[in-house]
């Protein structure tokens, strides 16, 4: 969202929500950027660029599934060196032989990691841009993927962006 456009040649201060190691290296990921695209990185610059992160958790529900026999393997070529059958007798989650249990627990929905990023006028507190990009959490490493975000949200600054995708790596 562009409130108001930015001034030419104008310098950034960079500052994260808190101070978590996450958003340190995220924070050096931005000037860095930032100088990439020619801006400057200065203490007490006229704008502010905040940014904050999140992680959502993914939603579950339960199936009404009895499991009576289980079969596991790991280790060796065929996960044959640490293997093991189990005849369920009884779960009280997932039910056996005398019992219906609770249900297995599904995945319903996946949850995302959200990076939010806004430009404030330091003088006059008013928003000049502002942005948020997320992603689900299919993805090995929050801190990775957030870090990936970066780039393609920089090299939006002061754009109006309904909707877009972008790949990550």
């Amino acid at each position: 969202i562009s409130y108001r456009a930015l001034p030419n040649n104008t310098a950034f201060t960079v500052k994260p929500m808190d101070d978590s190691n996450q958003n340190i290296i995220l924070k050096q990921k931005f000037e860095n950027q930032l100088r990439t695209k020619g801006y400057s990185i200065k203490q007490n610059a006229p704008l502010v660029i905040t940014f904050g992160t999140s992680n959502e958790f993914s939603t579950y529900t339960s199936r009404k599934r009895r499991s009576i026999l289980e079969l596991d393997a790991h280790g060796g070529r065929e996960g044959g060196e640490d293997a093991r059958m189990r005849f369920n007798l009884f779960d009280s989650n997932s039910g056996g032989m005398f019992n219906r249990g609770k249900g297995e627990t599904t995945v319903r929905t996946n949850g995302n990691f959200r990076l939010d990023v806004s430009i404030i006028n330091r003088a006059n507190g008013k928003h000049h841009w502002q942005a948020w990009t997320t992603t689900n959490q299919s993805h090995s490493s929050g801190g990775d993927v957030v870090l990936a975000m970066v780039p393609e949200l920089v090299s939006k600054i002061g754009e109006k962006v309904s909707s877009q995708t972008f790949a990550l790596y």
